[in-house]
């Protein structure tokens, strides 16, 4: 759906409500820590994962590559799409580079 010159989601609110549900009802730490490949978590600032929650996920994982984006929600691919394109097309350089061109 085109709303003001921007493209949002359009869906129904049922099936929002249940997919929201099951994700309140489980936890996802376990699949979180067996994680092995490069990650990038992406956060907008205003968003719904508390800061306390960003802390474990990434004391569980150090690796991981975490930023926060000012002025964004939740719905951060909506809100500033370019940003995030700009911070994954870096993330994928960065990742796909070779280890050896990172140290000269």
């Amino acid at each position: 759906m085109c709303l003001d010159g921007a493209w949002w989601p359009r869906f129904d609110r049922d099936v929002m409500a249940n997919s929201l549900a099951e994700n309140a009802q489980r936890s996802y730490w376990d699949e979180w820590a067996s994680i092995t490949c490069p990650t990038l978590a992406v956060l907008g600032q205003s968003g719904i994962i508390a800061p306390e929650e960003c802390g474990r996920m990434l004391q569980q994982r150090p690796g991981t590559v975490a930023m926060s984006v000012p002025g964004a929600g939740q719905d951060l691919h909506l809100e500033q799409p370019h940003t995030l394109r700009t911070v994954l097309e870096q993330f994928l350089r960065d990742t796909m580079e070779p280890s050896s061109a990172k140290q000269t």
